[in-house]
């Protein structure tokens, strides 16, 4: 991959203007939007999918009234782990469900026979290992390029303290995945899969 041009005329070098990675592919994907030979079978084919939709529920009407700084905090994390499985599309019953699973409660509410509930369980269980894969997968855009450390090391050499176009850097990235938060906490939540399933809960549900 050749950065710089050159031309020897007159014991002369004429250097052409540098062009950032960035640079090369956002021409790319200017070109691949002027394409007009593209069926709508094509455009079809690379449909992308989304996660589905959540119920939100705003956090405060169980924090009203007076409480102390550990009371407050213990409901919030409540709350967060509440909101991170709906984020996996469980409804209310299996939310009730997995939380009587991983805390070993007894819930009178709950009707079921022993193997539904398992079942329940292992779907949950099944979901939250695909949200963790999911989580783990870098973050960025579909048509970004992937460059090898040398040329990477090249790009930050040749263009290190210039800030020209910083924002096409998204369009590029080098192969190497830093963990997150949200990594974390999913590792936490596998970690209550391994601890609830030591300890079965003898609950019921109605399903």
């Amino acid at each position: 991959m050749k950065r710089v041009n050159s031309c020897v005329k007159s014991d002369e070098h004429v250097l052409e203007e540098l062009e950032t990675e960035g640079e090369r592919q956002l021409k790319s994907l200017l070109q691949h939007q002027l394409d007009t030979s593209v069926s709508i079978e094509e455009c079809v084919s690379k449909k992308e999918s989304f996660a589905p939709g959540t119920m939100y529920k705003p956090f405060g009407k169980e924090a009203a009234g007076t409480m102390t700084l550990s009371q407050f905090q213990t409901l919030h994390e409540k709350d967060q782990e509440t909101a991170s499985l709906r984020e996996l599309g469980l409804n209310e019953t299996e939310i009730l469900i997995w939380k009587s699973h991983v805390s070993g409660e007894k819930r009178t509410r709950l009707r079921a026979t022993p193997e539904a509930i398992q079942n329940c369980l292992q779907d949950i269980e099944e979901r939250i290992s695909e949200r963790q894969r999911i989580l783990c997968l870098p973050q960025r855009f579909a048509k970004s390029k992937q460059l090898t450390r040398r040329e990477m090391e090249i790009e930050k050499s040749l263009f290190q303290g210039a800030d020209r176009h910083s924002f096409l850097k998204a369009l590029y990235y080098q192969a190497y995945h830093k963990k997150t938060s949200a990594d974390k906490y999913m590792t936490s939540m596998k970690r209550k899969i391994k601890l609830g399933t030591k300890g079965k809960s003898r609950v019921f549900l109605q399903c």
